[in-house]
Formats: C-alpha cells, sequence, structure tokens
C-alpha cells in the first residue's frame, strides 16, 4: 500500500509553519517528530543567517516539549557575531510557549594550517548502489550489511520483544548492523528543495533510534542532538554509523559518525531518557 503522506513536513501561512501528516511524531499523537521540529530550526537558520562563505560547525537541538501538530512559529536571535564566528539562537514556539530550541555556531571558512594533521579516514562501507532497498516513506535507506562494520558492537544478552516499545529500525536492529546510508526524498517547507545541510539536519534525529535502540525495539528517547561538522555535504547520500551508547540510571548518551560518498563528515551526540510510548 503506498503511503498518502505529504512529501513535505511543513507549509508556509504567513508568520506561521503549518505541518502536515508527515510531520507526526512516533511518541505521542498529535505531536511532531523530533526531525520535524529539529529541522524547521535548520530551515530558520540557514535562510536567515548562513551564507557560502560561512559553514554551521555545531547545531544543537534541545528538545524542551514534543511539539504539537499545530501551527509554529520559529524566533531567533544573534548571541555573538564577530569576523570569524557567529552564534545564533531559534526557538520553535506553539501559542507562547517554547517548544525546541537550537544553537547553532557558524565560522568563516579559512585557510589550512601548513603542517597537515591526521585525518579519519574513509568510510570502508560499499557505494549506496549496490546495497538492496530497506524501504522507508522519509528516505531512501541503504543498510549496510554487518560484515562491513568498522566499531565492535557487542549484542547485550536476554531481552524481550514484548517488554518494550515498537521497533523502527527494521534489518538495522541487529547492533552489528548499525549503519546505513540516507538520501533524504521529501522537503521541510513546500516550495523549498533541501540544501546540503537541511539534508544533514532532517535525518540527524535518526541518529538516536541508531544509537538507543535495541534489538527488540526503542526505549529511550532523546532529548537532544549535536550535529558537528567541518565542512557541509556533498551529493544525495548521507552514511550513520553506530559508534557509541551508555547508559544507566534510565539516561544514555549516544554517538554516530557521519559520512558521505566523499569521506567523513563529522559526529552526531545524542542525550535520551528511558520512555514509554504512549498510545
Amino acid at each position: 500500500m503506498t503511503d498518502q503522506r505529504e512529501n513535505h513536513f511543513f507549509v508556509s501561512d504567513g508568520d506561521h509553519f503549518v505541518p502536515t501528516d508527515a510531520a507526526q511524531g512516533y511518541w505521542q499523537k498529535g505531536t511532531l517528530s523530533g526531525s520535524a521540529a529539529a529541522s524547521l530550526l535548520g530551515f530558520v537558520i540557514e535562510r536567515d543567517f548562513c551564507h557560502p562563505d560561512w559553514v554551521p560547525v555545531r547545531l544543537s537541538i534541545d528538545m524542551v516539549r514534543m511539539a504539537p501538530a499545530a501551527p509554529l512559529t520559529v524566533t531567533t536571535q544573534v548571541l555573538h557575531e564577530s569576523g570569524r564566528l557567529k552564534l545564533v539562537e531559534a526557538s520553535l514556539m506553539a501559542d507562547g510557549r517554547l517548544q525546541t530550541r537550537a544553537v547553532c555556531q557558524i565560522v568563516r571558512r579559512g585557510m589550512q594550517p601548513d603542517n597537515p594533521v591526521w585525518q579519519s579516514p574513509a568510510w570502508p562501507a560499499p557505494h549506496p548502489d549496490t546495497l538492496p532497498v530497506q524501504t522507508h516513506w522519509r528516505w531512501d535507506m541503504r543498510p549496510i550489511p554487518a560484515d562491513h562494520d568498522r566499531f565492535s558492537r557487542v549484542l547485550p544478552t536476554g531481552g524481550r520483544a514484548d517488554d518494550g516499545n515498537p521497533p523502527v529500525l527494521g534489518r538495522l536492529a541487529p547492533a552489528s548492523a548499525r549503519q546505513t546510508w540516507l538520501k533524504v526524498g521529501m522537503e521541510i517547507v513546500a516550495g523549498h528543495p533541501l540544501t546540503p545541510l537541511l539534508m544533514l539536519i532532517t535525518t540527524a534525529d535518526f541518529a538516536s533510534p541508531l544509537t538507543h535502540s535495541s534489538e527488540f525495539g526503542i526505549d529511550f528517547v532523546n532529548t537532544d542532538f549535536t550535529i558537528h561538522l567541518h565542512r557541509l555535504p556533498r551529493g544525495e547520500w548521507l552514511g550513520y554509523e553506530l559508534t557509541g551508547h551508555s547508559s544507566a540510571d534510565g539516561i544514555a548518551v549516544g554517538q554516530a559518525a557521519i559520512h558521505d560518498l566523499a569521506g567523513p563528515l563529522g559526529v552526531i551526540v545524542v542525550s535520551a531518557i528511558a520512555n514509554s510510548r504512549r498510545k
């Protein structure tokens, strides 16, 4: 059966952004996904503050609440601005209440130092065109077989599917298989094609299920994520690779490396807390 959801998260209506069904979240009916909320903030930040000579090197998203599926506004302020660095804040608001906040550090491009520094190697993963598709309504996903993993990921013993929330990862569920290529096929705001930065922000919330799911399902909800970049993505494909998960007392932190076909891009760090899905 074909998924009938719109191919964009929001429609502009004056100063408001009206969410579509595509923006609906997993955790609670009538709320937005973290991907939709974060990508709208990224859309406004890039539109208002990013220029060709400047690179957004850090974007931190604080998910204060699960944003409602209702008309939203975005307010911004410049926290610092100099010749080499800008720090801006954007707030997603509904009925005068803060829902999600973003802080973005943007720096001016410059010259590399004369002395070379060791660089992270290219991702030893197959080209996405050689891999089978895992069906997903939001993007083209190409899971990478477990025998291509770079990091040792040992699956814990025990656990039952009936003890937690429904799974979301499909063939990526085994810890050894937590790496995939993604290609986005939708817009954030209708009529505005995705840019390289927005392509990354739209998918960045995927780092939470990638790092925080058990083999049977996802029982942590992320409260934030932070993207660290040294350059913008090139091309249509993004590679996501689980590189860490640690948790205790219902609190977790996860890390994912991000790549494109040209090489490493940076990392995403995700904080999360244990949570049960509301029906």
